[in-house]
C-alpha cells in the first residue's frame, strides 16, 4: 500500500500524517482514503518538516508524543516557517489534561483529537478545517489581487498629479511668455513708427525660446507616457552612433553659444550600434540639454563615444565643468515625481521627467545609464549600448 502516490483529480486536498506508530498510520488512512483526499506521511518531526515544505498539504494531523522532536516543537518550527506558517495543525494525543491541550493551542494547533480516535470526528474535523483553510485562501488571493489594484491605481493617480503638475506650472509659464511676446510682436507692427529691427529680433527669439521649451517639455512628456503605458514601440536598427551626435549638437548649439559654453565632441570614425534611433536622440538631447544647463557662463561641455575592447558595445560619456551634485542627491535624479525643483546656472527650470526618461530609455536599449558628480567640480553622465559589427 503506497500511501503517498496516491492518484487524484487535480484540486483534491492534500493532507500529512504524522504519528512515529505505523498502526496509527495505517487507521488513519484507512479513515481518510475513501474521501478523495491525497495522503503524505511521517514517522518523526524532522521528517514531517520535509514533507510539509516539500507537499504543501492542506492539513497536517500531528501526534505529540514522538522520539526526538515532539509534536509542540515539531508546530513551532512549522509556524516559524514562511512556507509552512499557513498550514493548519490538528494535534493527536491521549493526554486530556486541560494544561496540556492550552499548550498545543499556544503554539499554533487549531484542534485536537483524543485518542483512540473516533473515524466520524476525524472525518468532520479534517473537513471543516479544510474548508477554512481553503476560505483562507481564498479570502488572501482576494485581498492580494484588491492590493495590486490599489497599487497600480496609486501609480496611475500619482501620475495624473504630475502629469497635471508639468502642464498647470512647467507648460503654463513659457506658453504665458509665447503670447504674451506674440501679442507685443502684433502690436508694435500696428505701431508707428515700427520698431527697429533689433527690438523686433530680440522678441521674436523670446518667442522661439517659449515655444521650443513648451515643444521639449511636450515630447518629454508624451515619451514618458508612452512608457508607462507600454505603448511605445521599439524599432532598433543598426546605425552609425557618430552621426546621431552630430545631430543633436547642432540641435544645442544656439544653447551653448548663448552661455558661451564651449561644445567639443571626440568619436571615432565609425561606431556602428544596435538601438532605437528615436530613444537615442531623446537620451543624448536631454543629457546635453542637463549638462549645458546646469554649467555657468564660460564652461565646457565634452561628449565622448568609444568602444569596449571586446567591442561588444558602446560607451557615451557627456562630462561638463558645472555646479555638481552632492552624492546624497544623485539618487534622487532618476526618481519621477522628485518635490526638488532645480535651476540652471540661469535660471533654467526643467520638467523633472529629462533623467528618468534617459534611464529608461537606455534601459530598453539593453544598456546601462550612470553618474558620476563632485559638487563644484563637474558631472560625468554615461551610457552604453549594445555595438553591432566592427568599429574603427
Amino acid at each position: 500500500m503506497n500511501m503517498n502516490n496516491e492518484s487524484l483529480p487535480a484540486g483534491q486536498a492534500t493532507v500529512l500524517i504524522v504519528d512515529d506508530n505505523p498502526t496509527n498510520i495505517s487507521v488513519l488512512y484507512d479513515y481518510l482514503k475513501g474521501t478523495g483526499y491525497r495522503i503524505l506521511v511521517a514517522q518523526d518531526g524532522e521528517a514531517a518538516l520535509e514533507q510539509a515544505a516539500a507537499g504543501k498539504p492542506d492539513l497536517i494531523l500531528l501526534d505529540v508524543m514522538m522520539p526526538g522532536i515532539d509534536g509542540f516543537e515539531t508546530c513551532l518550527r512549522l509556524k516559524r516557517s514562511e512556507e509552512t506558517r499557513n498550514i493548519p495543525v490538528i494535534f493527536m494525543t491521549a493526554l486530556t489534561d486541560t494544561a496540556y491541550i492550552i499548550n498545543g493551542f499556544a503554539v499554533g494547533g487549531v484542534d485536537y483529537l483524543i485518542k483512540p480516535l473516533q473515524q466520524e470526528e476525524v472525518h468532520v474535523r479534517v473537513r471543516n478545517h479544510i474548508q477554512m483553510r481553503r476560505l483562507q485562501r481564498t479570502l488572501e488571493e482576494e485581498v492580494a489581487v484588491r492590493r495590486k489594484v490599489e497599487e497600480e491605481l496609486r501609480a496611475v493617480n500619482e501620475g495624473k498629479d504630475l502629469f497635471f503638475n508639468i502642464i498647470a506650472h512647467d507648460l503654463t509659464a513659457p506658453m504665458c511668455s509665447a503670447i504674451f511676446f506674440s501679442e507685443y510682436l502684433l502690436t508694435q507692427h500696428r505701431r508707428t513708427p515700427l520698431p527697429t529691427s533689433v527690438e523686433l529680433i530680440e522678441t521674436a527669439e523670446l518667442v522661439h525660446e517659449a515655444f521650443s521649451t513648451v515643444q521639449g517639455l511636450t515630447m518629454d512628456l508624451l515619451s514618458w507616457a508612452q512608457i508607462q503605458m507600454n505603448r511605445i514601440e521599439m524599432k532598433k536598427e543598426a546605425f552609425d552612433l557618430k552621426d546621431v551626435l552630430k545631430q543633436n549638437l547642432k540641435l544645442v548649439h544656439l544653447a551653448a553659444w548663448k552661455k558661451e559654453i564651449v561644445l567639443t565632441h571626440e568619436t571615432k570614425e565609425s561606431l556602428l550600434v544596435e538601438a532605437d534611433r528615436r530613444m537615442l536622440d531623446t537620451v543624448i538631447r536631454n543629457l546635453l540639454a542637463n549638462a549645458i544647463k546646469f554649467t555657468p557662463k564660460g564652461g565646457r561641455v565634452r561628449i565622448d563615444a568609444d568602444a569596449s575592447k571586446d567591442g561588444r558595445e558602446i560607451t557615451v560619456s557627456i562630462t561638463d565643468s558645472g555646479i555638481g551634485i552632492p552624492a546624497e542627491q544623485i539618487p534622487l535624479l532618476f526618481q519621477v515625481g522628485r518635490k526638488e525643483v532645480t535651476y540652471g546656472t540661469e535660471g533654467e527650470k526643467g520638467s523633472g521627467l529629462g533623467l528618468p526618461l534617459c534611464k529608461e530609455m537606455v534601459e530598453k536599449n539593453g544598456g546601462k545609464l550612470t553618474l558620476e558628480s563632485t559638487r563644484g567640480k563637474g558631472s560625468t553622465f554615461c551610457f552604453t549600448l549594445p555595438a553591432t559589427g566592427p568599429t574603427h
